[in-house]
């Protein structure tokens, strides 16, 4: 999402009709929460001013009406049609959209009313008559993963807003810990400023002490052991999980998960595929193939390679019965030399 479009809205320029996609949602619903200040000036009539509807279970052309009916009390009304998904690639739609409807009303629309569609897809399907049409007709809005980089200036942005000082170690180490996503880094953050107070100071070993490790990064940590042969560090980090009473078979999954993107990532990198052409070929995250490259590097694609067979070789033998599941992923890190 562009900055533009927050400058837009905060001067109070805003359009009659937009069209908001991507994968970020928490982006998306910060920008849905400007307009609405923008829009919704009054509190007194928020609530009837305030259409939201759910195009998996209304017809477009319903929203369409709302959008037309202008407010009983002479202001602005805010309609919100959320899931469009008949304007991308997804299947057959439970509703009879009349996009149509939509194309017209875009065309020509109620200027007293703001009306927003939004649907969390990567992509609209750019073949179909009314998605060409609509974007010349709309204030268009894409909400992609952010990138490494763009990651860890939101979270320093976030950070800096609040009053509060952290370096660039210590968000790289809350990133690290809590991972890209941004609903959950807004939560951990504002406990961070809670607990250090107005004008403190977040240091990593605050966030080492107060956010609390996910089961991915906790894997994360012992598969970066095992790809170094570093066996008594990695099985120390598996036998936490384990008192910890995580299960076996999903550390083993998360495992194997790791390897194969590590090995993806190497290969697709030869290939002179950036960061985020990885992360839409692979359809996940830009981060976490950001880490896989980064742990990956030093090894060559021969012992990934290897290193993903013994992986799935232990998942083999586990649902086969032919070993204890807990054992089998001791084996698997013992065997790496």
């Amino acid at each position: 999402m562009d900055s533009k479009l927050s400058q837009e809205i905060r001067s109070g320029r805003i359009a009659p009709v937009y069209l908001f996609y991507g994968t970020e949602t928490f982006l998306m619903e910060e920008i849905l929460q400007e307009i609405e200040k923008q829009v919704l000036v009054s509190e007194n009539n928020r609530d009837w001013n305030c259409i939201v509807l759910d195009l998996d279970e209304t017809p477009v052309q319903d929203l369409v009406r709302e959008a037309e009916t202008p407010s009983f009390f002479g202001e602005q009304r805010l309609v919100v049609g959320k899931n469009a998904w008949f304007l991308t690639t997804r299947g057959k739609e439970k509703q009879e959209h009349r996009p149509e409807e939509l194309l017209q009303y875009a065309k020509n629309p109620l200027e007293e009313n703001v009306l927003i569609l939004t649907v969390p897809a990567e992509k609209l399907d750019g073949r179909k008559k009314v998605v060409k049409e609509l974007k010349k007709h709309v204030r268009e809005a894409v909400f992609p993963p952010l990138d490494s980089s763009a990651l860890k200036r939101w979270v320093t942005n976030r950070v800096k807003r609040t009053g509060v000082q952290a370096d660039s170690q210590t968000v790289e180490s809350l990133i690290r810990q809590t991972g890209p996503n941004l609903r959950l880094l807004d939560m951990e953050i504002s406990k961070l400023v809670t607990y250090v107070g107005s004008s403190g100071r977040i240091t990593p070993d605050t966030v080492s002490e107060l956010v609390p490790r996910t089961l991915e990064q906790d894997v994360f940590k012992l598969v970066d052991r095992v790809a170094r042969r570093k066996t008594g560090e990695a099985m120390a980090v598996y036998y936490d999980l384990l008192e910890n009473r995580e299960e076996p078979l999903r550390i083993l999954a998360l495992i194997i998960r790791q390897f194969r993107m590590m090995l993806q990532v190497k290969v697709l990198a030869v290939q002179g595929m950036s960061e985020r052409e990885m992360a839409s070929a692979l359809k996940v995250h830009p981060y976490p193939v950001k880490l896989a490259l980064q742990q990956g590097k030093s090894h060559p694609e021969k012992t990934l390679r290897h290193l993903l067979y013994q992986a799935i070789e232990a998942d083999q033998a586990i649902k086969s019965g032919r070993i204890d599941k807990s054992l089998a992923v001791e084996r698997l890190i013992l065997s790496v030399r």
